[in-house]
């Protein structure tokens, strides 16, 4: 046939992309999904709740149902019912046929070539091929006339389908109908009564749209029903994680008559294979009903760590932050990303601000800075930066002609120098590690001693990477010291205070880090001891020429336009090696502005004076050995158990101690009341690293820590 639009009908076969549309009853839209039914059979085969999820698209025999809700298909004439007989319609559609919902909307297929369908269902008499088959994209709206050549008026649908005549209200229509009609948005709920040029122009404005198998007409998310997810799921977390998980306090209850003791737990460990089977991490075609969804998210937070919890002492991060994390849900909802003004206005003046006042307290002037997923991308940012300053040429010319490039870095470093050094191709062999002192700290002397050999044998030495902070034994590095070598061999010095750099908020503890205002550059995460959240990383540059941005500048022209009608140097993001980024800096000043400068000081003050106390509570029980005086909140100890304090220190009890750190972390963590980290570290055996971040932790924490650990070891 020569028409270009055809109904669908019984005895029919559409394909649409690599799908076929078997014989059925017809295609009708009404309310809810898409999905197939088959004639005599009312149920879809999922329960309606099920079945709410618009663009389900059923592939089993039979017609298809297309169930849209009414705001997002044009209305048909008001006279116009289903385009098919009740027993070949789902239960949705055939309540609308019963009266129990409005009528459905009668929409035809369109797409050039399609050949229309025998006669059927529809009513029309119009012969033709015994299927219909089409490989393009089909367009679906709501018809204006019959798509044959049958004679049928436009509008009008066979007589056995016909509905009865609906009576006529009173001129002027009942009060309840006039109010109704002076309610309704005239292009989102169709013409309003009485207005025939409406009535026509309505359809070929809002007509429904297939393309490719994809309806699109209107938004195809179910609104209220997320918006219902996301209130109980908050309801849950706040439940779940912000009040149980920092609740150490034991519950005492009766059960079945009998006196029962329980507390919150740091973890409830699961060997992997068993998480798989308790977590159901399998996806599947069709999605996971509303009550279904909360019961996972409540096995997520039920099996994952605690890491607010205020016996939770593993990493450098721990304890909850409640204006950091309202922040979190602010950004997770606005999903921005900061990389320009017109996108980012508030979040990007919001990291200005930020990094500003992290510049004031390095103590510089004036600075640049930017935002990072990680102290270990800070650290590859400041080794590229280095080496852009000592070469420019290499951003476009690369490493070919260059000479062999060395840098020089503590031997307590954080690993991420050596990943930087390989990842931008330096050579992890280029990479001198300088010998450090009892306590952890770079020895001034072997690092000269170093660089002229490095020169000596023909190296180009372009950086100097201290430490305040170690990861381990939480040493600060003589900066004073380290930067006069560094401007003696016009070195750059970057400093990795990605831990140790919130001591700089503290007016008593920031002489841990004299001498840092002589950096270049540093390397600074408040997501540690200031409790941001992860992730929340700052590269503070004290270079204000603009080299962060000559050095990662791509000038997109799709986004970094020069011709804006607004100051572009707000436009940030060409001073990152990412595109998206995310709004990082918005948690730290939530915080801050919560707190203020003295909150976020006191909050440093108390973290190492509960260091102290444990340091001080360890040197008088029996069975605990600290491994040197701290000066920071790592506390490195061993425990030794009760069969091993008469024995020698020889290799025999070294090599048995060596055990007993990871045999009561098994334990602990098992049990589930409370986590901490364990290493080896150069030559010396494994011991506990204790580290003191959150203000939720108290003195009573402390106490519970080396009496948990005592009577976990105590009968090895």
């Amino acid at each position: 046939m020569n028409g270009s639009r055809s109904l669908l009908t019984t005895g029919a076969a559409l394909k649409i992309g690599s799908r076929s549309w078997w014989p059925g009853a017809g295609i009708i839209f009404s309310r809810g999904l898409l999905g197939p039914v088959t004639p005599k059979r009312r149920s879809l085969g999922k329960s309606q709740a099920e079945a709410r999820s618009p663009g389900w698209l059923g592939r089993a025999a039979g017609a298809v149902v297309c169930l849209i809700p009414p705001s997002r298909i044009t209305h048909a004439p008001k006279a116009c019912a289903p385009a098919l007989p009740s027993e070949g319609r789902g239960p949705l559609a055939a309540g609308q046929a019963d009266g129990m919902q409005p009528a459905a909307r009668r929409v035809l297929i369109e797409s050039l070539g399609l050949q229309e369908a025998g006669t059927g269902a529809s009513g029309c008499r119009a012969s033709g091929a015994p299927g219909v088959s089409s490989a393009l994209p089909v367009q679906w709206r709501a018809p204006s006339c019959c798509p044959c050549t049958c004679g049928a008026p436009r509008g009008a649908l066979p007589q056995q389908l016909q509905p009865p005549p609906r009576p006529r209200e009173p001129r002027g229509g009942t009060a309840r109908s006039r109010g109704a009609a002076m309610s309704r948005h005239p292009d989102r709920d169709g013409p309003l009564d009485g207005d025939t040029h409406q009535r026509e122009m309505v359809p070929s404005k809002r007509s429904a749209v297939l393309v490719d198998g994809v309806i699109l007409n209107g938004p195809t998310t179910d609104a209220r029903a997320g918006e219902k997810f996301v209130e109980d799921a908050c309801r849950l977390i706040m439940e779940e994680v912000v009040l149980k998980a920092t609740d150490v306090s034991e519950k005492i209850f009766w059960t079945c008559f009998t006196l029962e003791h329980t507390a919150f737990l740091v973890c409830e460990w699961r060997p992997p294979e068993q998480l798989k089977q308790l977590l159901d991490l399998e996806m599947r075609d069709t999605g996971e009903p509303h009550h279904r969804l909360l019961e996972l998210c409540q096995d997520v937070i039920r099996y994952s760590v605690k890491t607010n919890h205020p016996r939770f002492f593993n990493q450098l991060y721990a304890g909850l932050d409640y204006y950091s994390l309202v922040a979190r849900f602010m950004t997770e909802a606005l999903n921005p990303s900061v990389y320009t003004y017109e996108v980012s206005p508030v979040f990007l003046l919001v990291e200005e601000a930020v990094l500003k006042k992290m510049i004031e307290f390095i103590g510089w002037k004036e600075g640049d800075g930017i935002f990072n997923p990680g102290g270990s991308v800070s650290n590859m940012y400041a080794m590229n930066l280095a080496r852009y300053k000592y070469c420019p040429d290499i951003k476009e010319k690369g490493l070919s002609g260059l000479p062999r490039l060395i840098l020089f870095t503590s031997a307590e470093c954080h690993y991420s120098m050596k990943k930087a050094a390989s990842f931008l191709g330096i050579g992890t062999e280029n990479v001198c590690f300088v010998e450090t002192d009892g306590r952890g700290k770079m020895i001034p002397a072997e690092l000269e001693k170093q660089i002229w050999q490095a020169s000596k044998e023909g190296a180009a030495p372009f950086l100097v990477c201290a430490t305040s902070g170690t990861t381990v034994l939480g040493a600060f590095d003589p900066l004073d010291e380290i930067a006069d070598i560094c401007e003696k061999h016009g070195l750059w010095l970057h400093v990795d205070a990605s831990w140790g750099g919130s001591a700089l908020m503290s007016r008593k503890h920031r002489k841990l880090l004299h001498g840092i205002h002589r950096a270049d550059s540093v390397a600074w995460n408040p997501h540690k001891m200031l409790m941001a959240g992860i992730q929340c990383c700052a590269l503070l540059v004290k270079d204000k020429s603009d080299l962060l941005k000559k050095c990662y500048s791509a000038k997109a022209s799709y986004l970094f336009q020069q011709d804006k009608f607004y100051d572009v140097s707000y436009d940030t993001g060409d001073k990152s090696i990412q595109c998206s980024r995310r709004p990082d800096a918005f948690k730290f000043w939530m915080t801050w502005k919560a707190l203020g400068t003295l909150g976020l000081e006191e909050r440093v003050n108390r973290a190492l004076a509960l260091s102290r106390y444990l340091v001080e509570e360890i040197k008088k029980r029996e069975g605990f050995k600290l491994l040197l005086e701290p000066e920071y909140a790592n506390i490195c100890f061993w425990y030794i158990p009760p069969s091993l304090r008469e024995m020698e220190e020889g290799p025999e009890f070294w090599a048995k101690l060596n055990l007993v750190a990871p045999a009561i972390k098994e334990r602990m963590m098992k049990k589930g009341s409370l986590m901490l980290g364990y290493q080896p570290h150069r030559g010396k055996v494994n011991f506990f690293r204790q580290v003191v971040i959150s203000p939720q932790v108290s003195r009573e924490d402390m106490d519970f820590l080396l009496d948990e650990i005592d009577l976990l070891g105590r009968d090895m």
